[in-house]
């Protein structure tokens, strides 16, 4: 009886220190994550944990990726039906991100011939709930100043999601997203 115990012992602390080791192999893979990249640029999948490696093909901002392990440096390989490789862990987020949280490329937006004004409108129900006149075409990008319902732009370049904008009141070009404004 002695020996069954000691053996039920030994069994449940060599599993109660594999919990911690269980827990960091699902913290570095084994998981769905989504590509969010700064600036709006593609990620390079390299072929090794290095940015001096090949790369295997680019994936868009909101691109869903298995993460099969982490590399440590940063790195974490991923999967997908058609490749495997390397990217850097940093441009990964565990939620998709919402459509104002990917900064469009620069090359997404199309020059306006003939620059068109437009209007602010509210963000909300409340007339005077503001929007942010972006640096980027990014909700986290820093603003230039709140826009409010009525506000004045003229639209000089138009994006899927963001407008390049100058701001008639203050001179100023930044970027506000295309639900938030109006044709005059």
């Amino acid at each position: 009886m002695k020996k069954i115990l000691s053996f039920a012992l030994v069994l449940m602390t060599v599993l109660a220190l594999m919990i911690p080791a269980f827990a960091s192999a699902e913290e570095a893979g084994g998981m769905d994550m989504w590509v969010n990249c700064e600036n709006g640029k593609r990620l390079n999948v390299r072929e090794t944990p290095s940015t001096d490696s090949g790369i295997i093909v680019r994936l868009d901002c909101g691109t869903k990726v298995h993460v099969d392990y982490s590399c440590g440096n940063g790195w974490v390989a991923i999967s997908d039906y058609h490749f495997s490789g390397y990217v850097q862990a940093k441009f990964l987020v565990s939620q998709k991100p919402g459509k104002y949280e990917i900064t469009e490329r620069d090359d997404d937006f199309k020059t306006v011939k003939n620059p068109y004004l437009v209007t602010a409108k509210a963000r909300g129900t409340k007339d005077n709930s503001s929007v942010g006149l972006r640096e980027k075409p990014n909700k986290t990008s820093k603003a230039i100043r709140r826009l409010t319902a009525g506000d004045q732009l003229q639209v000089i370049a138009r994006g899927k999601v963001w407008s390049k904008v100058v701001d008639l009141q203050t001179r100023k070009t930044g970027y506000v997203a295309n639900d938030y404004i109006q044709k005059n």
